[in-house]
């Protein structure tokens, strides 16, 4: 089997941690070699960058700032972890990934989308292109009660409006992007990761198969 790469999106609390661990397990199952990460971070020099990224402070970070560290974060990524993964075989399962550079700072900080895509075709040969992203969508309203019981970073501590323009630029995009399936993560656990399986045995029968 060829490496896969897999990608999962939403807005803070909508349970990425939880179904993407579930996800690795599922595939693993399976006899699939696993490689699990996550963005922003990962590298030594992406962990600093995530440090800069979610620690809150006085002074402002700059929607601009804000993009082109997480492109900076990305890159590293790519190069030193997700690409080498894909080479030698390995299943790649991301959480988040350009798509969130569209709807956080294309959408959220308004930024526009087509800018970000800009950034995204200036990466070349060097873009790996998902062959999944499982886009876990909740409605904003119901964020601040999923993440009650933790201490708040940069992004989770912003107001409601900042994810309602996420959800819809997510929204927007999956609606063009057949590679993303929607999956309404308000659902019970068990239902959800129903159909994540459903979606994991399509990629897993078209690798059989190849």
């Amino acid at each position: 089997m060829k490496g896969r790469f897999i990608t999962f999106e939403g807005v803070e609390g909508s349970g990425k941690s939880t179904n993407i661990a579930w996800a690795a397990d599922y595939l693993r199952s399976a006899g699939i070699e696993v490689l699990q990460t996550h963005e922003p971070g990962r590298t030594k020099i992406g962990e600093e960058l995530r440090t800069v990224l979610l620690r809150t402070r006085d002074e402002r970070l700059m929607p601009m700032t804000e993009l082109f560290l997480m492109f900076a974060s990305r890159m590293q990524l790519l190069e030193e972890v997700i690409i080498p993964a894909l080479i030698r075989g390995t299943w790649v399962l991301c959480d988040r990934y350009v798509d969130s550079s569209i709807a956080y700072q294309g959408g959220g900080r308004a930024l526009g989308v087509e800018r970000v895509k800009t950034l995204i075709r200036a990466m070349g040969d060097r873009y790996a292109e998902p062959d999944l992203t499982v886009l876990l969508d909740i409605p904003p309203i119901v964020i601040p009660d999923r993440l009650a019981d933790r201490p708040l970073d940069r992004f989770e501590s912003e107001e409601t409006s900042f994810f309602e323009r996420i959800r819809q630029t997510y929204l927007e995009l999956a609606a063009e992007e057949p590679r993303i399936e929607v999956i309404d993560a308000t659902l019970p656990l068990k239902s959800i990761q129903e159909q994540i399986a459903v979606l994991l045995d399509v990629l897993v029968n078209e690798s059989s198969n190849e």
